[in-house]
Parts: structure tokens; C-alpha cells; sequence
């Protein structure tokens, strides 16, 4: 199957349905993306060469759903940029994809005339609004190639970067099918009488798939130009949103608005999260909240979604009965093969920490340009995650942390995130972000940024004596660094790297010692 397959036999079954929602009430039925879809196509196959790469530069609107089906549909890969980086960055991506034509919102207009003069096979650049209109109006409205291969690849997402310079993941039709199969048959879910989705992640992100995968269900999208918590809960309540997904952070920042008790919510029965790990008080807040309607799938832009899955059913369990699972991801999926190696490439035991390596039909072809990424990463014939995980009797998947953010402290391995679980427990702490500082003696220094809610009076003391009675000493934050905001990538992950670069040394960055 390729991509706009979806939009094809939709039309043909319920071509009035609705299938896209702006946030500003605006309606495209199933007939009417299909067809849209397939113009740009038309359009696209036009001017330039098959395999193309085609950019865009927008923020959530309807004409960036349009692209996720109509540039595969013209044998082009659509290469998605993230709207929040900075020129530099931008024009490094754009460079590194060979970029041949820009879609634009029309606010980036002047990073896309930076991006026009700075990369020389960028030669087209089309600002949706009148110009987009103007490209697509009177173009046939079906796929303009019928010889395309589902192996193709259709997507170009490059990677967040929380380690390092992004590089381009290489997602074809195929990948991203598996995935949404894998998503269905691992979890399905309940229909609901009136289904509709919330999406609030940036389009730009591998969050995406899940847009294909509930419109090859026939539920209408309803998408957030720009995710804030009142806008969601106003959304929510509007819509009679029925889905939804967010990332650890946004139910965070749900929990944490004052506004939450003043709407009601009720219509929800489904709320996935992912992204990156959740505190287990924050799940438990979460739940006490909303109720027994949480999901969890892990996964990443390379595996073109997600591999492992916590059901429902798992998390009132999680709740009721099981703590210890408020910290697990999930059991691996149906149609994906997992596996935890040590440094040998050897299965782990159960309980041992090792990094989470997959290989199945979802994950990606490859990375673009980088034949020496490629071999690091699927040596052994397995693709390396640099995810640290560990699993159960039960077969329970728990997220020890990256593999990257490991701090190695007087040889002694500290996985950030279950510090980060201790220091979420305690009551005046909003957010914590817990990452290695160089050390001349020991290597690295454990060290914590921490956002206190308002009001509160917590000190490097306080926090340190919690950690005194749950942890290691050698687990312990040295540092404690009281900030307003942690520095998150646009899909809500933590950059670690920002502040490791932020707080280099243990003797420089200053800091309050417990």
C-alpha cells in the first residue's frame, strides 16, 4: 500500500465524512483532502525529477497534511523541517537533503529567502496561501504514477538532535504502514460512537504516522496549530475530542494549570503519551485526573513510530494493584522483533540493562547521506536504538534511560531518569532534568536542573536529603540548578545537551550544593 491509498479508499467509502479539523473551525471532508492531496501532486510532478526532495517549513495547518500525502504521491519524499530551529540549522538540514523546492508558511518567509540564497539546489519556493492555491488549482485529482514501490521511501524526518547534528531518516510507504499495523494489532482500541482525534504535536514530528493511521481508520483529525494547555482543553471540550496523545511534559503542564478544574474533559476515553519517559507521579496524578484511559507506546522517528505498547488495561493495573508498572513502557509489539544486547551484541538476562535493538518492515531504510551512520547503526543486522531498557518475568519493557545520557560517575553508570523519578516525588518540584557535569577527580558529577512550582521554598537541602534516603550516594546530585523553564526540543524532549553545554564543569557552572 503507499500512502495516499489511505486518502483514495476513504474517498470512495465516506467521502463526506470529515477527515481534517483546523483550530479554527475551518472542515475538509475525506473527498476534499483526497483530492487537494492528489493536485499537489499533479502539480509537483511537473517541474524537477522523481526523487526530489521536497521541503516544508510550516507549523500545523491544513496544507502540511496535504504535503504528507501528495509529495510521496508524486514520487517525491517530502523532508519535514522543524519550524523552531535556527537559520544555521535549517540551512545545514536543507543542504544535507539536496533540497530541490521549499513549501513555506508564509511567517518564515524571510528564513525561506535565506534558505533560497544559501543552498544552491534549492531552486523553487511556494508560500502556502494564494501562491500554494494558485499551484494546485485545475491540476487532475488523482495520483499522477501508478508504478510507484511501497519500498519508496516518502518521508525524510530528521532526527531531534538531543546528541548531535540531526540526521535524515529515510521512511517509506512501507515503514509507515508497519508501524500503524503494529500500533492496531498490539493495541487495539474500543471505537468510539462519534470518534475524534486531537493532534497536537508539531506535524513536523514522527507524531505524524499517527495522523495516516487514524485516517486509515476513517476518524477525522483535529489539529492544534501550536500546542498550549487551554487551547487543548478549550479543543477538547468543543470538539468532543474522543483521542489524544502527549507528550510527558504537556500532561505535566496540564496537571500543573490552575485551569484544568474548570473544564470538563469527559468525552476523552483514549490518551496516549510518548515521546520520552513519564515520571511515575506524574502518571499517577495523570490518572486520578482523567481516568483509566491511558496508553503508552515507545518508539522513534527511525522505527516510524512506535514498538512497544502499554495498554489500558495494563495502566489501571499499573494503578490498582502493580506500582512497579507506572515505570514500564510496554510489552514489544506484535509485529516487530526487539531485543536487549549488551556490549557484546548478547541477550540480556532478565532484569539486566541493555540497549534496545529492533528489525522488522517499520524501521527506516536508512539514513540519508550517511553511509557511515547507516553501518554504526545497523551493525549485527539489527538497528541499534541507544536506548538503555531492562525487562521483566512478565515481559514488561522499563526505560533505564538513553544510552547517551548515561552518567559515568567514579566508574560507577547513573542512569539519569531514576534520579529524575526521586526528585518528581517530591511535592514542590514541577519539573527536573538530571545530567553529568565534567569532574577532574571523579569523571562526571551528578547534577539536576529543577523548576519549582510557584510558591514553593525548596532548597538544594531539601532535595538532597530526599535523595540521601532513596538513592546511592554516588546517584546523588552534587548540583542543584533552580531555573525557570528546561530547555525541550519541539516535540517536548528534554535537551540534555543544552544543558550539559549550559553547566560544563563542575568547577565552573556555579550551582546551589545541597
Amino acid at each position: 500500500m503507499l500512502l495516499h491509498d489511505i486518502l483514495a479508499f476513504n474517498k470512495r467509502r465516506r467521502g463526506r465524512a470529515p477527515a481534517l479539523v483546523a483550530q479554527d473551525g475551518r472542515s475538509w471532508t475525506f473527498a476534499e483532502l483526497h483530492d487537494r492531496s492528489m493536485s499537489l501532486a499533479c502539480a509537483l510532478s511537473r517541474f524537477g525529477e522523481r526523487e526530489d526532495h521536497i521541503a516544508i517549513l510550516a507549523d500545523n495547518q491544513p496544507e502540511y497534511v496535504e504535503a504528507y500525502y501528495g509529495v510521496p504521491a508524486a514520487q517525491r519524499r517530502l523532508v519535514f523541517l522543524n519550524y523552531r530551529l535556527a537559520v544555521p540549522e535549517l540551512l545545514r538540514i536543507v543542504s544535507d537533503a539536496s533540497a530541490t523546492t521549499l513549501l513555506y508558511a508564509p511567517q518564515y518567509a524571510d528564513t525561506a529567502e535565506k534558505l533560497v540564497a544559501g543552498v544552491s539546489t534549492l531552486t523553487r519556493a511556494i508560500a502556502l496561501g494564494a501562491e500554494y492555491e494558485a499551484l494546485i488549482e485545475d491540476q487532475p485529482r488523482e495520483a499522477p504514477f501508478t508504478e510507484l514501490s511501497d519500498r519508496d521511501p516518502a518521508w525524510i524526518i530528521y532526527t531531534s538532535g538531543t546528541t548531535g547534528m540531526p540526521k535524515g531518516a529515510m521512511l517509506s510507504h512501507r515503514n509507515l504502514f508497519a508501524s500503524m499495523f503494529n500500533a492496531q494489532v498490539s493495541m487495539p482500541s474500543e471505537p468510539a460512537a462519534n470518534p475524534c482525534y486531537l493532534f497536537p504535536f508539531p506535524l513536523c514530528h514522527i507524531a505524524g504516522f499517527s495522523v495516516l493511521a487514524q485516517h486509515l481508520g476513517g476518524n477525522p483529525v483535529a489539529l492544534m496549530t501550536a500546542f498550549t494547555t487551554t487551547g487543548w482543553m478549550e479543543m477538547v471540550d468543543r470538539l468532543k475530542v474522543t483521542g489524544t496523545a502527549l507528550a510527558p511534559t504537556m500532561i505535566n503542564m496540564l496537571l500543573n494549570d490552575p485551569a484544568l478544574a474548570c473544564y470538563e474533559l469527559r468525552s476523552l476515553t483514549s490518551l496516549g503519551y510518548g515521546a520520552s519517559s513519564i515520571p511515575a507521579e506524574v502518571l499517577r496524578r495523570a490518572i486520578a485526573r482523567f481516568g483509566p484511559i491511558f496508553t503508552q507506546g515507545f518508539g522513534m522517528t527511525e522505527l516510524a513510530g512506535n514498538v512497544i505498547f502499554m495498554s489500558k488495561a495494563d495502566h489501571v493495573r499499573a494503578d490498582r494493584e502493580a506500582p512497579h508498572l507506572l515505570r514500564a513502557a510496554g510489552k514489544v509489539g506484535a509485529l516487530a522483533s526487539v531485543r536487549l544486547v549488551d556490549e557484546n551484541g548478547e541477550d540480556c538476562a532478565i532484569g539486566q540493562p541493555g540497549e534496545i535493538v529492533v528489525r522488522g518492515d517499520q524501521v527506516l531504510t536508512g539514513y540519508w547521506n550517511r553511509p557511515d551512520a547507516n553501518v554504526e547503526a545497523f551493525r549485527g543486522g539489527w538497528f541499534h536504538t541507544g536506548d538503555v531498557a531492562q525487562m521483566d518475568a512478565e515481559g514488561f519493557v522499563y526505560i533505564v534511560d538513553r544510552k547517551k545520557d548515561m552518567i559515568v560517575s567514579g566508574a560507577e553508570n547513573v542512569y539519569p531518569r531514576e534520579v529524575e523519578e526521586v526528585l518528581f516525588s517530591h511535592a514542590e518540584v514541577a519539573e527536573a532534568a538530571v545530567f553529568g557535569i565534567a569532574d577532574e577527580h571523579w569523571g562526571e558529577r551528578v547534577a539536576a536542573a529543577i523548576v519549582a512550582r510557584p510558591g514553593a521554598t525548596i532548597t538544594a537541602a531539601d532535595l538532597d536529603a530526599l535523595c540521601r534516603r532513596e538513592l546511592a550516594g554516588y546517584k546523588r546530585p552534587r548540583r542543584y540548578f533552580f531555573i525557570p523553564e528546561i530547555p525541550k526540543n519541539v516535540s517536548g524532549k528534554v535537551l540534555k545537551r543544552e544543558l550539559r553545554a549550559r553547566y560544563a564543569s563542575d568547577a565552573a557552572s556555579g550551582g546551589d550544593r545541597p
